[in-house]
Parts: structure tokens; C-alpha cells; sequence
């Protein structure tokens, strides 16, 4: 066997066509935003939304919701580039989106702003400029700030200068303590200023894995917004929140004082079109194949067709399942995958997992949660003939195993979903081609 890091030069390809990566602004990125982004309506209601509110001047907010795996991020990427390379009135961003982490805090969103942003700088500007300038010295010192989760900041920072005056060759240690939040909005301010005075109208924020801060429940979510509503009101900045389906509703319309600063209606993104589904593949494939050279597609199209219905059009799933029935063939095998050797690929590889995982009743009765997709302890209590009690001793055992997640309340009912990579299961991999 011959022994190579690239699973796709069999198919003709430089690289995994079914990458389930947002696409980067990087030009450089095998599949870039720019070149492999298959652009939806552009007079759909979301790209309408977004680019009405980046056309705002003087910076907003706003929300782009929607199911996992429709491709919010990669959305909100083209429109970034889009507004940075080609809009009269440019607007600059960080090169990468800002993830989100559990038990943030004011403090921790405006340190990952200034140092995303003066990154991008950095970039920009090469070594030598960025060096000379004051305001982007005193950035880097703060942001080279030890982190520990659970403590807050630790340490100290070493800044050039004393008294504040950040221009001297002497240097003085100053605490952590020392350093408000007030001082760091100072310089963020201070920060957007600095790009607009190289010709930018604004920055453009691009925050991401909001659920993270759901975890225990919407209130830490509600918490945050409350807790940086000062810091998104900075003038030029746009932030962009990527949120869960209804993040709008449930978190910030209950809340008065942020609602009144955002954007009033979020953006709410739905799925790729089936035609849509098939020119990202088509793109992705032309992209990767080397130039004059001929590539084979891995599925025949059926396949993607069929597990677009599978996942509803929720294209990281479709990706993520063709990536795992490649994955699992033979080295010799290189001609295009047909639907009933896929159904029955897939069937035989999420059963394997989850059999290697659950035993006897919890499989039973998972097995039923993934007939009913989204349920509760009562749906599967009435369809077993078991005790809520019973049910309920084996969820966390499939939150903890990614098998489901918890969805939502609504009144006294907790509603769970399985992950969607099992949903393959409700199909026979003996069915018929229809």
C-alpha cells in the first residue's frame, strides 16, 4: 500500500473536495471564499438583510440564525470579502471569525477583538510599520496576557514606556488590575480609528459558536449581550453574531436595553437549493483537479441527492457523510460511489458505531429516538412501553457521546434531537432505487 497524506489523488483531486471547513478568506486556501463560494439569490431576504445593514453607516449589529450546517459562516464570509475588495466604501475585517468561548465575559470580548483585529494589521501593514505605531505596541503588550480558564487573568504584562506614556525605551511592569475595561475600550476605539484613517469606512466582526455560552441555559447568553452592550456601540464596527435557529427571539428580543441597539430583524439563513448543493460539488471539483487533468467524481449524484433529503439540505451533513463512506473503501477502489453500495455503506458504519457504543435496551431505545429525530422523555416512554424514569438514565450518556442534543423547552417538556449523522438508519440499505 502506498503510503500518501492525500486520500483524493485517486479521483483526480489536490485536496478533500467535501471539506465541511467554512471557506476562508484567504486567497491562498484551497478553496477559498472567493473562488468557491456558490452564491445564493442575491435578492433573497438574507443576502438583502445583511448587505442593507453593512450599508449602514457608523457600524451596527446584527443576527444571522439558522439550523447547523446550512453554512452561516461561510454566508457571512463572502459577505465580509465582498465588502472588503469590492465595495466603494470599504470595510476591513479580521481574516478569521471570533470564536466564541463558554463563561466569557466583557473583558474577554474586547481583548479578542483588539487582538484579532491588530492581527490583521500586522498583516497588512508588515513588521517595521506596525512596530512604530504607539496605539498597535500597546495592543500587543495587553493582549499577550495570560489566560486560565476559571481564573480570570494571571501574571502581569510588560509595557514599553511608564506613566502611560507607551513611547519610552524604558520598561515598567504594570498589573493586570491595572488595565480596566474602560482603558481597553479606549483603545479599541483608538484601533478603529487608526483603519479608518487608512482609508477603511469600518470594521466588520464576525463572532461565531454562540451556543457555547447556551450550554447552561439561555440566561449566560442573555448575560453576555448585557454585559458588552457599551463595547458594541463602538462607532465604525459591525459586529455580526452567528447564532442557532430562533437565537434572536429567545435571547435578545427579551432584553430591552441590547434589543434596542441591534439590527431589528435578524438574518435568517435556510438551506442550500437542491441545484445549489450540486454546483458547490461541480466548483469544488474543478478547483481541486489539477489544470488539463481529469478528475472522477466520488458519488455519483444520486448519492448526494439522496442524503440531501436525508439531512434537509443541511450541506456540512451531506459533506461529512460522503467524506466517511470514502474513507471506508478500499485503496483500489476509484470510480464514482453508486446509491445502493452508499446506502448501505453508511448503514453499516453508523450502526457499527453505535453498536460499539450502546448494549441490549439503551440501543433499543435509541434506536427509537432516531425513528422520531426530535423527542422527549415522554414520546419515547409511550412508544417502549418504559418509565420516564428508565428513559431519562440513559440521556446523558448520549449527550456525552454526541449521539443527541438537547434542543429546547417548552413548558415543562424537554425536547432532544439525535444527531443527524444517524438518520441514515430509518433508511433500509436494501431499499430499492427509486
Amino acid at each position: 500500500m502506498e503510503l500518501t497524506q492525500n486520500l483524493w489523488e485517486r479521483y483526480g483531486f489536490t485536496d478533500n473536495p467535501f471539506d465541511t471547513k467554512a471557506l476562508s478568506l484567504n486567497k491562498a486556501a484551497p478553496l477559498s471564499v472567493q473562488d468557491a463560494y456558490v452564491e445564493r439569490d442575491t435578492s433573497s431576504t438574507s443576502s438583502r438583510l445583511l448587505m442593507n445593514f453593512l450599508r449602514n453607516p457608523g457600524g451596527g449589529r446584527i443576527v444571522v440564525e439558522g439550523e447547523p450546517g446550512v453554512g452561516k459562516t461561510t454566508f457571512v464570509n463572502y459577505h465580509r470579502q465582498l465588502w472588503e475588495s469590492a465595495a466603494d466604501h470599504r470595510l476591513l475585517s479580521p481574516l478569521t471569525e471570533i470564536s466564541v468561548r463558554e463563561d466569557w465575559g466583557e473583558r474577554d470580548f474586547l481583548l479578542s477583538l483588539l487582538s484579532s483585529l491588530s492581527a490583521r494589521l500586522r498583516l497588512d501593514m508588515g513588521e517595521k510599520a506596525f512596530e512604530k505605531n504607539a496605539v498597535l505596541r500597546k495592543i500587543t503588550a495587553i493582549t499577550g496576557v495570560h489566560v486560565e480558564k476559571g481564573h480570570g487573568f494571571s501574571g502581569s504584562i510588560s509595557i514599553i514606556g511608564t506613566g502611560g506614556g507607551f513611547g519610552r525605551s524604558s520598561n515598567s511592569t504594570v498589573k493586570v488590575g491595572e488595565i480596566t475595561n474602560d482603558q481597553l475600550r479606549e483603545l479599541l476605539s483608538a484601533l478603529v480609528t487608526l483603519i479608518q484613517q487608512r482609508g477603511f469606512a469600518g470594521v466588520v466582526f464576525h463572532l461565531d459558536n454562540l451556543e457555547l455560552l447556551t450550554r447552561k441555559g439561555s440566561q449566560n447568553l442573555r448575560d453576555f449581550f448585557e454585559n458588552v452592550r457599551d463595547v458594541l456601540q463602538e462607532p465604525g464596527a459591525y459586529f455580526i453574531f452567528v447564532g442557532h435557529e430562533g437565537m434572536f427571539q429567545q435571547v435578545i428580543a427579551p432584553l430591552p436595553r441590547v434589543r434596542s441597539i441591534f439590527f431589528d430583524t435578524p438574518v435568517h439563513l435556510e438551506p442550500l437549493s437542491h441545484a445549489a448543493v450540486k454546483q458547490v460539488m461541480q466548483k469544488r471539483y474543478n478547483l481541486l483537479s489539477p489544470p488539463g487533468m481529469q478528475w472522477i467524481a466520488p458519488v455519483e449524484y444520486d448519492v448526494v441527492f439522496y442524503l440531501y433529503e436525508i439531512f434537509s439540505g443541511k450541506i456540512r451533513y451531506v459533506m461529512n457523510a460522503i467524506t466517511s463512506l470514502i474513507s471506508h473503501l478500499p485503496d483500489s477502489y476509484a470510480r464514482p460511489l453508486g446509491l445502493d453500495d452508499a446506502k448501505a455503506g453508511l448503514y453499516e458504519i453508523v450502526s457499527g458505531e453505535l453498536q460499539r457504543t450502546l448494549r441490549g435496551m439503551e440501543l433499543e431505545v435509541f434506536l427509537e429516538a432516531v425513528r422520531q429525530s426530535r423527542f422527549t422523555n415522554s414520546s419515547l416512554a409511550v412508544a417502549m412501553g418504559k418509565s420516564k424514569q428508565q428513559i431519562q438514565k440513559y440521556l446523558p450518556n448520549w449527550i456525552e457521546s454526541c449521539f443527541a442534543v438537547h434542543a429546547e423547552k417548552e413548558g415543562r417538556n424537554q425536547f432532544y434531537e439525535v444527531d443527524p449523522r444517524f438518520l441514515v438508519l430509518n433508511e433500509s440499505p436494501t431499499k430499492e432505487k427509486e
